[in-house]
């Protein structure tokens, strides 16, 4: 996969990036919700801060958050928020798929208050 030049990348932005296989150079392409503020995502730093999305909705902890609407997010199937957050670099994001509706976004900051 080609790595997309991504010129404006907002917070509650959900893109597509490239995470690593375990003791691999491969790749697996995985959504992903941005939680880094314009401030952190515009300075000169090459990283952003991302809360894992998984499709493994009947998997998921107590206070994992569902996307309500997902299909309005640009995700392919119902989702959720997992409780993992990573750093990644920048050039790492292949695409963006959409934002979180406005509901949405009032849910996720419950759930970093929880998990932060």
């Amino acid at each position: 996969m080609k790595t997309v030049c991504m010129t404006s990348i907002y917070k509650y932005d959900i893109v597509v990036v490239k995470f690593p296989f375990a003791s691999s150079l491969k790749y697996k392409a995985r959504p992903a919700l941005v939680i880094s503020s314009e401030i952190y995502n515009n300075n000169k730093r090459d990283t952003i801060l991302i809360l894992a999305i998984s499709s493994q909705v009947n998997n998921k902890l107590d206070f994992e958050l569902p996307i309500e609407e997902w299909q309005a997010a640009g995700l392919l199937k119902p989702s959720i928020l997992k409780s993992a957050i990573a750093t990644i670099e920048k050039k790492f994001i292949l695409t963006k798929l959409g934002s979180l509706s406005q509901s949405d976004i009032n849910r996720t900051d419950k759930l970093l208050q929880t998990i932060c």
